[in-house]
């Protein structure tokens, strides 16, 4: 993760009213600005969750952290065995149970 992404992590888990917003291209996480690039890495970890989003008069977005983000937070290495569980050649459903990575079983054919 890059360091920009983790700030932005630390100070969502830090501060329960403070929000991640995008507006476009525009990225403010609380009063400090940061970049688009920043939010994409936290989404593709799926460390954030949407908390309100207005397509239709604004192009506002409002993201906030969620259990994943605290967990990555918690134990760092995660981080990277969400990444090989996502790329992997062949994907399997996962959850996250106690900090670490739990694959769920495949629903049985009748």
């Amino acid at each position: 993760m890059t360091p920009g992404a983790r700030r932005v992590l630390e100070e969502l888990a830090a501060d329960e009213e403070c929000d991640l917003v995008q507006e476009g291209r525009t990225v403010y996480c609380g009063s400090r600005q940061t970049t688009s690039r920043v939010v994409n890495e936290l989404l593709n970890l799926m460390a954030l969750s949407i908390t309100s989003a207005d397509g239709f008069q604004q192009k506002i977005t409002y993201y906030g952290i969620n259990d994943i983000g605290h967990a990555i937070l918690r134990r760092p290495e995660l981080e990277t065995e969400i990444r090989r569980a996502i790329y992997a050649k062949e994907r399997k459903p996962f959850s996250i149970v106690g900090d670490k990575i739990k694959f769920l079983s495949a629903p049985k054919r009748q």
